[in-house]
């Protein structure tokens, strides 16, 4: 089984492989009666949602109608869930159906009863209205929902790895009524081509000159994570290499997702290794979360995502959910690989945390 790789976190999924009939309800990811999603990327979400099932247990099935006539998309979510075996006693159980029907510019998001604790009503509705909504309205559903997957998935390592997901670290200690207490959850959300449908802020002088640069990593890192207590996503600060701002000013970002970045990072231990006028900081308390890399550029320590999207790979389906870029030849790459260590074919730090997931079904890589 090959296990998928990609950039982490800026770099956007690449999804998936097989369409399945309607007919074949028991079997497949995503059943798309109403033509909203390409069958390339039908195709892309099958082999994805099937790395993560074999990885987590986690079963998600994506369902798109033209129409549901007189039912309800409550009644209909609970239909399709008892069709797909998600909700009944056993590993079926660890479930989640979206339900989006065309007509009446509905997302539903139904959950099995194994994962009510992780995912309650609350934290399904914020998704919906701060992440899925956005792409909707954008017309582009498929990578909204690919990223709320992410989001999904990140949840269950951390409960495989035995963490408590702690919603408080996003107001310094006040916890979010939205992202903590319930399953499932409903609501409008229509492709309506209403202009910029992602998340935009500009930042006034005085912020402006708050999240700046600094002479050592740690500094800039810490004011990093105060750009990201801000929640405001206006990159075009002095935190980020020249390169970098493209790629951010480009990102589909939903104030769904830049909470989810501030989640990975925010409390965490690291190190930092610095190598003349370039730097890694790699996590020693979480293996879930990819390293960053630092350029020291008129002598203070900027933050390169180009580097972070060359040399990070997000991985599905095995025991890492990232590794070092084995192909990357840049200057991180030389730099840096004297660190690096092969665990089970993934290059990781060796001083990092190399906790591996516990996989539901043992995948090789390869």
């Amino acid at each position: 089984m090959k296990i998928i790789g990609i950039a982490f976190p800026f770099a956007v999924l690449l999804a998936v492989i097989f369409y399945k009939s309607w007919g074949n309800i028991d079997h497949g990811h995503v059943f798309d009666k109403a033509m909203i999603i390409s069958a390339p990327d039908v195709r892309r979400y099958e082999q994805h949602l099937d790395l993560i099932e074999k990885e987590s247990d986690l079963n998600i099935k994506l369902l798109f109608l033209e129409t549901i006539g007189s039912a309800t998309i409550e009644d209909v979510a609970v239909e399709k869930m008892s069709d797909y075996g998600i909700g009944r006693d056993g590993r079926d159980e660890r479930g989640v159906l979206f339900l989006y029907v065309m007509d009446e510019k509905q997302l539903r998001i139904e959950v099995g009863y194994g994962l009510e604790a992780y995912f309650p009503d609350s934290f399904v509705g914020y998704l919906i209205r701060n992440q899925a909504d956005a792409f909707f309205n954008a017309s582009n559903p498929s990578m909204g929902l690919r990223l709320l997957i992410r989001i999904l998935q990140h949840r269950i390592r951390e409960a495989a790895l035995d963490r408590d997901y702690d919603p408080t670290i996003l107001d310094g200690g006040r916890e979010f009524s939205y992202l903590s207490g319930g399953a499932g959850a409903a609501d409008k959300v229509g492709m309506q081509h209403s202009g910029r449908a992602f998340k935009r802020d500009q930042l006034g002088e005085e912020d402006r000159n708050r999240f700046k640069a600094t002479n050592t990593v740690a500094g800039t890192f810490n004011n990093y994570i105060a750009w990201l207590y801000g929640r405001k996503f206006d990159p075009n600060v002095d935190l980020f290499t020249k390169d970098s701002l493209p790629i951010l000013n480009r990102f589909p970002m939903t104030s769904a997702y830049f909470d989810y970045i501030l989640i990975l990072y925010a409390g965490k231990q690291y190190k930092v290794v610095e190598r003349g006028d370039i730097a890694v900081l790699f996590f020693t308390d979480d293996p879930i979360v990819s390293p960053l890399f630092y350029k020291r550029i008129d002598g203070m320590w900027r933050q390169d995502v180009a580097a972070e999207v060359r040399n990070s790979r997000n991985y599905v389906g095995g025991v890492y959910s990232w590794g070092f870029n084995p192909d990357s030849t840049d200057e991180f790459a030389k730099a840096f690989r004297d660190i690096l260590v092969n665990i089970r074919g993934y290059l990781r730090f060796k001083d990092g945390d190399n906790r591996q997931l516990p996989l539901k079904v043992d995948v090789q890589k390869g």
